[in-house]
């Protein structure tokens, strides 16, 4: 079968790789100068690795991928390490990844404590999600862990990612972020660039063909052939027809590309902003993952990557990002990395009192990942897009199909083995 696939992230990369190599004709569209979507990665002059726009990291439980890097001939360039998460409460620092800390964090009592450690045990001892997307996250928490710790732990937290959605988020979604985590985290040499290069490379080893910079305007569907007009850089636009076509963009941006047609009904989506600041000193001194629980800083983490990986892959300089999700119209999606570094900058500040951005910083970058972030509301999985779409030949494989899950490389992979065994 000729089968396009639009979209060069995991998803995309890992559906056309699986198709591929069984066989069939594989086209893939990418808007982007580069693949990997999400996870695509740059290099600078003085760097020895790419970096990803977007932090990444994996989970050692993370099988759907890992079990890829292994096929891809990569398992022995992935580096396991145990960074620290922590929280900033109350102007300070608390490490806040193990049984221990959250004994010592002086903003619950020791009921609260115990109640958030029988919350956390209940999460990662019940394998049931699908019953808990018929309450809140709220309710849960407040039922099992109890008032004080959504007050002064979970709401702060949810609040900072979700905004005015925080308390209509399912229990569902809260049971995955804690089910799923684990303390030691994976990365991989040469970044996340490195297994987005060996499925380019495998995929035309297969005889399939990849155009970057190349975007499609619209699908239309006509006796069960596919017809694609796509638009490379240079404004030249082509016509092809396929048997089948996987969509992995955006169900909002994938909507526009099908002339009336609804994919899914209106789910919320945020979108990923992250700040990245490249300094000669550390802006955090040890902690990896800093949660800010004080809700009146601009930013709701703090990423410093490289006291993760050694900051010599980098020109021996200083990594951190500065994480947020915006709804569409937030102001800071229409600032440029000034702009906003200059709101952030008091905050860093105290964060680090050191820092003076004219003595530390030798760059900046800014990155915006579209519609990144859906909202798992009540009864998610009903609403949630379905990869068959209904058009005949047409799929569509985007993270808004992940359910119970929160968007990662992992589950973008495998929903790429899915999509690919769907079409197949």
């Amino acid at each position: 079968m000729d089968i396009a696939i639009i979209g060069g992230g995991l998803t995309g990369l890992t559906a056309a790789y699986t198709l591929a190599k069984q066989g069939h004709r594989i086209t893939m569209f990418e808007k982007e100068k580069t693949l990997g979507g999400l996870a695509c990665g740059f290099k600078k002059g003085n760097w020895q690795w790419h970096l990803e726009s977007a932090y990444h990291h994996l989970f050692t439980n993370d099988d759907a991928i890992l079990s890829l890097i292994n096929k891809l001939g990569l398992k022995d360039e992935l580096i396991l390490t145990r960074p620290i998460t922590a929280n900033y409460y109350q102007k300070k620092i608390f490490q806040f990844d193990n049984p221990l800390h959250l004994l010592c964090y002086p903003a619950l009592s020791l009921t609260a404590k115990l109640r958030t450690a029988t919350l956390a045990a209940f999460l990662k001892i019940n394998p049931f999600w699908k019953p808990l997307e018929s309450i809140t996250a709220e309710k849960l928490i407040r039922t099992v862990g109890g008032d004080e710790a959504w007050k002064k732990l979970w709401k702060p937290l949810l609040t900072a990612k979700f905004g005015t959605y925080a308390r209509s988020v399912a229990a569902s979604w809260f049971w995955a972020r804690i089910q799923k985590r684990t303390p030691k985290l994976y990365y991989i040499e040469g970044g996340f660039r490195t297994i987005v290069a060996a499925l380019e490379q495998a995929i035309k080893k297969n005889r399939g063909k990849i155009y970057v910079n190349t975007a499609i305007s619209s699908i239309s569907s006509e006796s069960g052939i596919m017809n694609t007009e796509s638009r490379e850089e240079k404004n030249t636009i082509h016509n092809s027809k396929f048997d089948k076509v996987l969509l992995t963009t955006p169900t909002p941006i994938a909507e526009k590309l099908i002339s009336g047609c609804q994919l899914s009904p209106n789910i919320p989506h945020l979108h990923a902003q992250t700040l990245i600041l490249e300094t000669e000193e550390p802006i955090l001194k040890d902690t990896y993952w800093l949660n800010i629980m004080d809700r009146s800083f601009p930013f709701l983490a703090v990423v410093a990557h490289t006291n993760m990986i050694d900051k010599s892959h980098y020109g021996n300089r200083h990594i951190t990002y500065f994480a947020n999700y915006l709804p569409t119209g937030h102001p800071y999606l229409s600032m440029n990395k000034k702009q906003l570094l200059k709101i952030f900058l008091p905050y860093i500040k105290k964060l680090n009192p050191s820092f003076h951005w004219s003595d530390w910083l030798n760059w900046s970058d800014l990155f915006i990942g579209h519609y990144a972030q859906p909202v798992h509301e009540l009864h998610y999985s009903r609403r949630a897009p379905k990869l068959d779409t209904g058009i005949p030949g047409l799929y569509l494989a985007n993270l808004d199909s992940i359910y119970p899950w929160d968007r990662g490389t992992n589950y973008a992979v495998e929903l790429g083995q899915r999509a690919a065994a769907a079409m197949s």
